[in-house]
């Protein structure tokens, strides 16, 4: 999958505070303890992405720099 196709880092975080909200309201503790962990891994998808993000623009960056030197 290609950048350009990757869910924001916003739409992980926005996610994950989806599952933060419908664990605070579980009244079951097992289902409550899973509903945190998911939202910890899209949390840690949201990094992910933006790490993939952040890697991308500075390789564009970097082209840019070579093409206009040439």
């Amino acid at each position: 999958m290609g950048i350009e196709r990757m869910h924001s880092p916003k739409y992980w975080l926005i996610r994950a505070e989806e599952f933060h909200t419908k664990a605070d309201s579980c009244e079951q503790v097992q289902a409550r303890a899973t509903l945190r962990q998911v939202a910890k891994n899209y949390e840690a998808i949201a990094q992910r992405a933006q790490q993939i993000l952040a890697a991308t623009e500075r390789d564009q960056r970097r082209r840019m720099q070579r093409l206009a030197q040439e």
